[in-house]
């Protein structure tokens, strides 16, 4: 190839590499209702991988390839490297554990399979229903402290379970938080722990006609969650940290490894849609597989 021809192909792929990456900071508004931006934004850092492959096709296209195969590595490996958490002050912590089961479809049993290995506090289960939710509470002992709606449209549903010894130590109750998302959105009490509050949350995909639903859902849930004390969200946001409105939640997210792990698509996961936040800290955190749904299932150790 001559040099031209390097210099043209890499100035190309600089530049679509530097645009993919800056959509991650495009103001919301109006921004993030156009036409393929969210997906633009989810997948920016392959807009890393775009761009050290044009630096590298400055001088040849094997080094563009080299430089591009190792940032991608880099991207595919860090966030599957557990992190060290050293946490001294840490004496009393909660493991809550959140499921997509796309529209009830997920193995009920590998659920409640799932459930007992990781033994959680605290359950929340999205896009579920009343048969759902009451087979995995019989799998698990666990205790359902409100009642899944899947609407219409079945994907309405989203339940809180909590472990008969949890309740007990912690005087937890549960009700609805309405006027937020389009979705239920249960919240779980914990009185004896120093009044501390888990949510469930779903939001919108942003997809179709649904991308000014998305881009409100994700307003009004950062909103809703500003100067809130001792709170812990959990679930299926449908939204990234290359996400402009998902990253105004003044809260810590919760992986258990050095960057965001992937939860979806289950089979292959490549972005992260589903998100444990707290106001406290995060001790240790994962995720799991469950057949049946297109989402990983999320558990993580936290404080308030």
């Amino acid at each position: 190839m001559s040099k031209h021809l390097h210099v043209g192909l890499s100035a190309v792929l600089i530049a679509g590499g530097l645009l993919w990456l800056s959509t991650i900071i495009w103001p919301i508004h109006p921004t993030a209702t156009w036409r393929w931006v969210p997906e633009l934004q989810a997948s920016a850092f392959l807009g890393a991988v775009v761009l050290f492959v044009g630096v590298g096709v400055l001088t040849s296209v094997r080094r563009g390839f080299v430089f591009g195969l190792v940032v991608l590595l880099a991207l595919l490996v860090v966030p599957r490297i557990p992190a060290a958490f050293f946490s001294p002050d840490a004496t009393t912590h909660t493991r809550v554990f959140a499921l997509n089961t796309y529209f009830a479809g997920a193995d009920d049993g590998q659920v409640a399979q799932v459930i007992n290995e990781l033994r959680p506090d605290i359950v929340f289960l999205s896009e579920t229903d009343p048969e759902e939710v009451a087979t995995v509470a019989r799998g698990t002992g666990m205790i359902a402290l409100t009642m899944a709606d899947p609407g219409p449209e079945g994907a309405d549903g989203v339940a809180a379970l909590v472990t008969p010894q949890f309740g007990k130590e912690s005087g937890a109750f549960g009700e609805m938080v309405t006027g937020v998302t389009r979705f239920q959105m249960p919240r779980v009490y914990a009185p004896l722990r120093d009044n501390s509050q888990f949510v469930g949350i779903h939001n919108v995909a942003p997809v179709g006609s649904d991308r000014s639903a998305w881009v409100d859902g994700l307003s009004r849930l950062t909103e809703w969650s500003k100067d809130k004390k001792k709170l812990v969200v959990a679930g299926d946001f449908n939204a990234t940290r290359g996400h402009p409105g998902f990253r105004e939640f003044a809260l810590t997210s919760c992986t258990g490894h050095f960057a965001q792990t992937p939860t979806w698509p289950s089979s292959t996961p490549v972005i992260r849609l589903d998100h444990i936040l707290t106001t406290g800290q995060c001790l240790d955190g994962g995720t799991v597989k469950v057949a049946g749904t297109d989402h990983r299932g999320v558990w993580a150790d936290v404080t308030t």
